[in-house]
């Protein structure tokens, strides 16, 4: 299947799309990766019930190619997320039988083989148990000490990983939890739902904050906000030429309706997994969708919340498919006002109908009112520039907090529904899986995305 990428390739321009033909899982779906943010193994996870490990490289004409290093085997059922700890000293798998292993380094002096009989690197560590049904999404807190799960049976666990052990339950949504997401200054926990609702918890037990999976911190931690519904603007047809009352007359008023912020259980996909940026400003969550007014056309979506600013969101990025995950590159790129110039950046015209639409998605932001509107400049005012990656069913689009429009587009990659999506330490490789059983590998250039910004700068 031909893939449809933009920007096009251009002089000083290397981006690199390409859909991996590689025997990833059995050719049975793919339905997560990671990037070890030590070493820079790719970790895959599928139907097949197995976790594998890939070196991701370049072939001899300097297109993206993979190398399967080892293959984890302890999982009864399907393996439905994979994600390695923040230093990179663990990795933690959740699947279909409700339970998440979790990984660590084998000994060197200690021999340890997969069911196949092969020597691994890796080896069990521990098994948490606590949920009675399938494990959608998992989430490391910082630092690596706890993990958030999110269910099949409508719940959320919060791990204590030291003492492997669940810490307490989180509660509240009304259908399956299809993603979860720490806040990587451990302040928050968000998770998300088919119940059409993505839910905050932090720990705010007497105006103090208490030290993270602490037993006064489980105590304290509930649901702070709901991200549910919006007011909906009414439809100019239905209020044009009406009789308007005298101004401060709010005596018979009606409030107006509310509108979801995010759609049902028929979404094409089995995963909403929201994420926050690296540095904690602001939090992305998928699968959203939106009117212009109660007589429009209902929109794709993909919204961001300003930290501490739940009552809005802050921006919406609109798509042209229902968005199933977000994930942000973990660093830091430089503000250059010359490199932004000469960035290439997405042209208002496009060959194909898909790019255009995706072309006119510029992000709009919230007015004082909590109306929307469109802007010409980025809504996210930051020391850096972070870059996160939209994956809607068909689609990919990689943003930058400092720009008004999307840095890359690429569409039909795959022929079944985008599952997850991963960058690699260095921040110029993006892994996406599909659940047609590939990955696909985007590889950019310093002259697209820019230049990592140095330690001693942040």
């Amino acid at each position: 299947r031909a893939s449809r990428a933009w920007p096009p390739p251009r002089a000083g321009v290397a981006m690199k799309v390409k859909t991996l033909q590689v025997l990833w899982h059995e050719k049975k779906p793919v339905l997560s990766v990671d990037f070890d943010p030590a070493t820079g193994l790719l970790a895959s996870c599928g139907t097949d019930k197995e976790i594998k490990l890939w070196r991701v490289g370049e072939d001899a004409e300097g297109n993206p190619d993979v190398t399967h290093e080892e293959t984890l085997t302890a999982h009864t059922k399907t393996v439905n997320c994979v994600r390695f700890s923040p230093g990179g000293d663990a990795l933690a798998s959740g699947g279909d039988a409700g339970e998440v292993i979790v990984w660590r380094p084998a000994p060197s002096d200690k021999r340890v083989t997969n069911q196949h009989g092969d020597v691994t690197s890796w080896r069990t560590s521990a098994v948490l148990r606590g949920h009675s049904d399938d494990v959608q999404d998992l989430a490391w807190a910082p630092e690596g000490a706890g993990i958030v799960t999110g269910s099949v049976d409508n719940e959320c666990i919060v791990w204590d990983v030291p003492k492997a052990k669940g810490a307490l339950r989180l509660q509240g949504h009304t259908h399956y939890v299809q993603g979860v997401s720490w806040d990587p200054h451990g302040e928050y926990v968000v998770s998300q739902s088919g119940d059409r609702t993505a839910r905050v918890f932090a720990s705010r037990g007497m105006g103090a904050s208490h030290q993270m999976l602490s037993a006064r911190w489980c105590k304290h931690l509930a649901c702070q906000k709901v991200l549910k519904s919006t007011e909906e603007s009414p439809d100019p047809a239905s209020v044009k030429g009406e009789n308007k009352t005298a101004v401060g007359n709010d005596a018979g008023v009606e409030k107006p309706p509310r509108a979801p912020l995010f759609h049902d259980d028929t979404m094409g996909s089995f995963f909403r997994r929201p994420a926050w940026s690296p540095c904690g400003s602001f939090l992305a969550v998928p699968a959203g969708v939106h009117r212009e007014h109660a007589g429009a056309k209902e929109q794709h979506c993909t919204y961001l919340y300003a930290r501490d600013a739940f009552h809005r969101p802050a921006l919406r990025l609109p798509g042209i498919a229902p968005a199933a995950c977000v994930r942000f590159s973990p660093v830091f790129y430089e503000r250059d006002g010359e490199a932004e110039k000469t960035r290439p950046r997405t042209p208002e015209k496009r060959d194909a109908a898909d790019a255009a639409d995706a072309a006119d998605a510029s992000p709009e932001t919230a007015n004082d009112d909590g109306d929307v509107e469109r802007t010409s400049s980025s809504a996210i005012d930051l020391p850096f520039r972070v870059l996160f990656a939209v994956c809607t069913t068909d689609t990919v689009t990689v943003y930058d907090s400092s720009s008004d429009a999307p840095v890359a587009f690429v569409g039909g990659l795959h022929y079944a529904a985008i599952t997850d999506a991963a960058w690699s330490p260095d921040g110029y490789t993006l892994a996406v899986s599909s659940s047609d059983g590939y990955c696909s590998i985007l590889r950019f250039s310093e002259r697209e995305i820019g230049k990592p910004m140095p330690e001693e700068k942040l």
